[in-house]
């Protein structure tokens, strides 16, 4: 049986790359993403032990995916993580929402 969190806004503001922080509350082994309209960009996933710790590119090709103009849905591997953040490879033309929400098997 897996488990989720609930939903949260993950948001990189505009004129950024690097969304502000998302504690889920639990470590997860997997994140789904709703990724909204973006400025064309790749995407990578950033964790930490904390949620004011030091955030690093969780490594592997399994968690950069090229995401063009964005909007779609993806699960990403987390890890056993629940401090994230979303990186865009290019600066955002406009403030962008994520929903993301953790499971766990």
């Amino acid at each position: 049986m897996t488990i989720y969190s609930g939903w949260f806004p993950c948001v990189i503001a505009s004129s950024a790359k690097l969304s502000g922080a998302v504690a889920l509350g639990k470590p997860y082994d997997f994140l789904e993403v709703i990724v909204p309209t973006l400025t064309s960009c790749d995407l990578s996933l950033h964790v930490a032990e904390s949620v004011g710790g030091t955030y690093q590119q969780l490594g592997g090709t399994s968690v950069v995916k090229a995401a063009s103009t964005g909007g779609f849905t993806d699960v990403w591997k987390l890890l056993g993580f629940e401090n994230i953040k979303i990186n865009s490879s290019t600066t955002q033309g406009a403030e962008r929402t994520f929903q993301v929400r953790g499971g766990r098997f």
